[in-house]
């Protein structure tokens, strides 16, 4: 399309080079998750009745969202159509989804929205977007927070870094009237995610995990192996970010720990101490993201709303993002 000034612009058409299907009964909900999906370049198609769905909608390459309700239905889609990938959103515990999680690789988020009769949040559909994107980078700690947030770094290559470090974050959010109970949760976090990239993350030359095997050894990195740890808060929310540069971590580390320590109301250690802050990660915050590079990054990003209550807290559907690994 030429404006007046000359100016080539591409035409909207030319942006929508993927499909979204959207499996939603509820037309206001459907409607809404497929403006901002419009939005992000994607073509969307709606479905209001799972059972008149035909397969032939869900296209090679397109991108499925859906209630957890119809987890089934997706999971046939998925089996059916290899090139697809999905999104469950649910008004209650994701829980039970978390043995699907840990399985397909093609399952990229489970999304917890307020209610039945709400939409996910723009946020996270915006970011599904921007990640179904062939190899798009996955967004750091910033993209989460509103423009002009205040964070903080600390670079990490010793257990000695980690105590300060944790304080530091408990510290930060009681300067912004927290309850105390929400800057230990997000202690405990920051805590399991530097122990994950302290100890069970680094590997050797010829790659074989060199502290994963015992928790009180003594871990001195050198600085190009150092765990970076990052905090910050816009007021409205706060973010706790821990990135190493070994890409270690897996969906079944996430997934499978989370749901085992749950089904048998004990913390998982298995493989390490992954599973044990896997589930810690799970219990402090609202939102956890997850970004892996094999063999070249882990970044674990954990949110917290601010505007939530303990009670509020407890009962919201959690948020895990986990696309495939990119190369």
């Amino acid at each position: 399309m030429a404006l007046g000034l000359g100016l080539q612009l591409p035409a909207l058409a030319d942006l929508r080079n993927r499909v979204a299907l959207v499996l939603e009964r509820n037309k206001l909900v459907n409607r809404r998750i497929g403006r901002v999906l419009g939005v992000a370049g994607f073509e969307v198609r709606a479905v209001e009745e799972p059972e008149r769905l035909e397969p032939d909608v869900c296209s090679d390459g397109a991108l499925v969202l859906a209630d957890a309700f119809d987890v089934d239905l997706v999971t046939r889609l998925l089996a059916s159509r290899p090139a697809c990938e999905a999104v469950l959103y649910s008004g209650e515990p994701v829980d039970r989804l978390l043995p699907r999680a840990a399985e397909e690789p093609r399952l990229r988020a489970l999304v917890g929205r307020a209610g039945f009769e709400v939409a996910p949040r723009e946020s996270d559909l915006l970011m599904l977007a921007r990640l179904a994107e062939s190899n798009a980078e996955a967004p750091a700690l910033e993209a989460h927070l509103s423009w002009g947030a205040r964070i903080s770094a600390f670079r990490l290559t010793e257990l000695a870094h980690r105590d300060p470090a944790v304080a530091e974050v408990m510290a930060f959010v009681t300067r912004l009237g927290a309850p105390k109970r929400v800057g230990d949760m997000l202690g405990e976090l920051t805590h399991e995610l530097i122990m994950n990239a302290l100890y069970d993350a680094p590997v050797d030359a010829s790659g074989q995990p060199r502290f994963a095997h015992d928790r009180k050894a003594e871990v001195r990195l050198d600085t190009a192996d150092a765990a970076l740890l990052r905090v910050g808060s816009d007021g409205m929310r706060v973010a706790v970010e821990v990135t190493d540069r070994f890409g270690r971590l897996t969906r079944e580390h996430v997934f499978g720990g989370i749901h085992r320590a749950l089904a048998s109301g004990q913390i998982d250690a298995a493989g390490g101490g992954a599973g044990l802050g896997m589930m810690v990660a799970y219990r402090s915050t609202t939102a956890l993201y997850f970004d892996v590079i094999p063999g070249r990054r882990t970044r674990v990003i954990g949110l917290f709303d601010l505007d939530l209550n303990l009670r509020e807290f407890r009962l919201l559907p959690k948020t895990l993002h986990f696309p495939r690994p990119r190369s």
